[in-house]
């Protein structure tokens, strides 16, 4: 009986510090850096959930670790609303601040200029032309 208890105790610390590691590993990520170099615009589609943003922003190379970021949505689910749109991110974001921006819904703005002359015909041809 004794040795059963002793290894339910040891069972029950290691599973404390493996979630101990676990929170702090989630606290890290959500205060680190972006690992963008530069300003980056990114695109969230409509209806992209939490595990395709995760999938999008390490294929982008915004975030390097895919899988904490999961728990991070699970552990904050502040930070989990976000929404879809464009927006511009900085290399001094933190992961945190990133995810406050998708769920603001603050989307990057881009100048439009009009000269004097164009018609809108000439308009809608350079934005067809600047999608492709």
């Amino acid at each position: 009986m004794k040795k059963m208890l002793r290894f339910i105790l040891l069972l029950v610390v290691l599973l404390g510090i493996a979630a101990a590691a676990g929170m702090w590993k989630v606290r890290q990520l959500a205060d680190s850096k972006l690992l963008i170099k530069e300003e980056t615009i990114f695109t969230l589609e409509a209806g992209t959930g939490r595990l395709a943003l995760g999938q999008d922003l390490y294929r982008e190379k915004v975030i390097n670790r895919p899988r904490v970021f999961q728990w991070l949505l699970r552990v904050e689910p502040e930070l989990s609303h976000f929404k879809a749109g464009t927006y511009r991110f900085t290399p001094q974001m933190t992961v945190r601040e990133m995810l406050q921006l998708l769920a603001s819904g603050k989307e990057a703005q881009f100048p439009l200029r009009f000269v004097e002359g164009m018609r809108v015909r000439d308009y809608l041809r350079q934005l067809r032309d600047a999608r492709t």
